[in-house]
């Protein structure tokens, strides 16, 4: 039975409604806020089980050097540093997948292939050398990050003779892991350029960073991993990316590369641009959008039909939007993004879709708005592949969306819509 309600009080309630629903948009947020925190949580997971295979595998690596570490002692022990004349890396990358879990590592083994020229000064360059100066063994340098991740080294060939690498940088006051090679023939008496090769095998993952230190380097990649991004202090001449891989020139020049000790000269990841727990993050930042203008659709709907929504209605609405989320959180761990995405929009618009239905008494309008639904969240999917236009295409899209309601609604009684109706609707208002 309906009790009957002043016309002062129904226009007092009203008024009030809106402020009401907006509270209820801002109370649903929270379980929006505890998916982002969910979603973070499983990162944290994902990275801890990605370290963990590493470890095992081999972790980001970086190739320094190589450069010539000679040490002498005279009034003190000191060490001299001499990078190569000339240097040409040839790098071939293989791209794998290991996996703990529900959650897998990229992985890659890197055969690095270097020649080039090792021009020796005399006296190793130190002008005021002098018989007080007593020379140690020099040492060819090469650095790796994580030696446990090197599957093989080849022997040096320099000047016609073969020597073999040993443990250690040899030189680690600036690096503190890696190869090196002592060679005791090398003598300080008279100027030498001898040349040089070797090839050095690495297994890593997530990245892969050469840092030439001082050299004129030129390096050439090739991999068959088709998503590469490209980073560091160099970017590449020349590449080519395709679905079958990539190839990749870089020309690092003695005057602009780092020093001995310098920054990562080029980089290259073996992951995928966006990852899925960013796009999760990313995709869950519009969950308040999603509420927002659903809510304020049915309010739009409400004061033209004039048929009054409960808020208990607007909030298993919200609530089955807000779901939406962890459900796209949950998919995605298992099955591929997109294939996770159309799963939980079916889900979710034709549950909101069939209560729609029943709640607004009209089979078009619940199904009007299950369409609209589902066009949002089309729309949602193509700002989270446009990652460089997200924020545009977001912001033109409320502006449209803002812009059609003001024009679609500008000849309409705001007051006379908010005034009791004589005869209010039945069955689904309280």
């Amino acid at each position: 039975m309906l009790c009957p309600i002043d016309q002062g009080d129904a226009m007092k309630l009203a008024a009030a409604k809106p402020v009401v629903i907006a509270l209820l948009a801002l109370a649903l947020y929270v379980p929006v806020t505890m998916i982002q925190g969910l979603v973070a949580e499983r990162q944290a997971r994902r990275d801890a089980a990605v370290a963990g295979i590493a470890h095992g595998w081999g972790a980001r690596q970086t190739l320094a050097g190589p450069y010539l570490a000679v040490p002498y002692r005279g009034s003190r022990a000191n060490v001299l540093r001499l990078p190569v004349e000339s240097i040409t890396w040839e790098l071939s990358a293989r791209a794998s997948q290991k996996a703990r879990g529900i959650y897998a590592a990229r992985l890659y083994t890197v055969t690095a292939m270097a020649r080039g020229r090792l021009r020796v000064p005399a006296n190793f360059g130190l002008a005021d050398a002098g018989a007080a100066i007593k020379w140690g063994v020099p040492r060819l340098v090469v650095g790796v990050t994580d030696p446990g991740g090197i599957r093989g080294v080849s022997a040096l060939v320099i000047g016609g003779s073969e020597h073999a690498f040993v443990s250690g940088s040899g030189d680690a006051a600036r690096l503190r892991e890696g190869v090196h090679v002592p060679l005791p023939g090398l003598r300080a008496a008279q100027e030498q350029t001898l040349p040089f090769s070797f090839s050095i095998e690495l297994a890593g993952s997530q990245a892969f960073s050469l840092a030439p230190l001082g050299a004129d380097a030129g390096v050439t990649m090739r991999s068959s991993w088709p998503h590469p991004s490209f980073a560091g202090r160099f970017l590449p001449v020349q590449h080519a990316i395709s679905a079958e891989g990539f190839n990749a020139r870089w020309a690092v020049s003695r005057y602009a590369a780092p020093g001995v000790a310098g920054e990562q000269a080029l980089t290259v990841s073996f992951v995928r641009p966006v990852g899925l727990y960013r796009m999760l993050e990313r995709a869950s930042k519009y969950g308040f959008l999603f509420i927002g203008l659903t809510f304020a659709a049915f309010l739009l709907f409400e004061q033209l039909r004039r048929l009054a929504i409960h808020p208990v209605q607007y909030a298993f609405v919200g609530l089955a939007l807000a779901m939406f989320f962890l459900l796209l959180t949950a998919l995605s761990e298992h099955i591929a993004f997109g294939a996770a995405y159309a799963a939980a929009t079916l889900a979710c618009t034709g549950v909101v879709t069939g209560y729609l239905v029943r709640v607004l008494a009209s089979r078009t309008a619940g199904l009007g708005f299950g369409v609209a639904l589902a066009a949002l969240y089309g729309l949602l999917y193509a700002l989270l592949q446009a990652e460089d236009y997200s924020l545009l295409g977001g912001s033109l899209l409320l502006f449209v969306l803002l812009a059609a309601v003001m024009f679609g609604t500008r000849g309409v009684d705001w007051y006379r819509l908010a005034a009791p109706a004589s005869s209010p609707a039945t069955g689904r208002a309280l």
